[in-house]
């Protein structure tokens, strides 16, 4: 699923969505209704949070409620001690790498996928923390859409506009809360998808500098055809990131007003999938 949503019901097994809320019980029920979801769908399902399992395990139990379709084994309890660096920013390369075996390990004990969910929060408070874990977003968001994990990414409303940079990252969000989002196609391109004009500017370069390329990559192909605007500084600013991505990066699917614009402009160092130019 693609774009602005609604509510955390109707997810496959391959989605990434972010939601943000003003405190635990605004989260409860979005958590009840992705975890019941999941269940049905044959997914295991992981909470994710600080503090040792024991503890999380009875905070779960009084904090949601989904009913007859829980088990103990269905219902995975992890701390984030296992997964992340409590304190340090994380390492977005280690953190996919776990996901991915408790992906594979809940596929080898017989369910259809992995469906995880955590609050975040307090793993983002520094700016160094929030730059690691943007680009860890990213890395999940291209994850997910080749393997069967399935992620809600839940922000608090204390960490003001710097949600923005979290949330362009998921290929779902509530409709209002960024005005682009990047996501990834299912044939390795990063899709773009919205409005990407001078209010966005800076949020836009900062989204940009957590998209690195996969080490096999022999070029990196951003797809275009889900953007509504694009205007010259954003193209400007992709041209830069093309000029300091070491492999090739090239543009698809550019809406005629864009290409228009792109011509004027003369970039360098941007290709076209379509026709090895601008």
């Amino acid at each position: 699923m693609i774009g602005p949503i609604e509510s955390p019901r109707g997810f496959g097994l391959q989605d990434h969505l972010c939601w943000v809320h003003g405190d635990l019980w605004d989260y409860r029920p979005r958590l009840t209704e992705f975890f019941s979801e999941g269940l049905e769908r044959g997914l295991q399902v992981a909470y994710l949070g600080a503090g040792n399992v024991e503890e999380l395990r009875e905070h779960l139990d009084r904090f949601i409620d989904v009913g007859p379709l829980l088990t103990r084994e269905a219902l995975r309890v992890i701390s984030f001690d296992e997964i992340y660096r409590a304190g340090e920013p994380v390492v977005p390369a280690e953190v996919i790498k776990k996901y991915a075996a408790a992906t594979q390990e809940a596929l080898t004990d017989g369910y259809r996928g992995l469906r995880i969910s955590a609050d975040v929060t307090d793993l983002v408070r520094a700016p160094e923390q929030q730059d690691a874990f943007a680009r860890l977003e990213f890395l999940l968001e291209r994850y997910s859409s080749r393997h069967p994990l399935s992620a809600l990414c839940e922000y608090r409303l204390e960490l003001g506009d710097a949600v923005t940079q979290f949330a362009c990252m998921h290929a779902a969000v509530p409709a209002g809360l960024t005005p682009f989002q990047v996501f990834a196609c299912d044939d390795g391109a990063v899709g773009l998808l919205g409005d990407f004009d001078a209010a966005c500017q800076a949020a836009f370069k900062r989204a940009l500098q957590s998209i690195q390329p996969a080490p096999d990559e022999s070029e990196l192909i951003f797809d275009m055809s889900a953007v509504r605007f694009m205007d010259h500084r954003a193209l400007l600013a992709l041209d830069s990131y093309a000029q300091r991505c070491q492999i090739p990066v090239l543009l698809r699917s550019m809406p005629p007003v864009v290409r228009r614009v792109a011509r004027v402009l003369g970039l360098e160092h941007l290709g076209s999938v379509r026709t090895g130019g601008l």
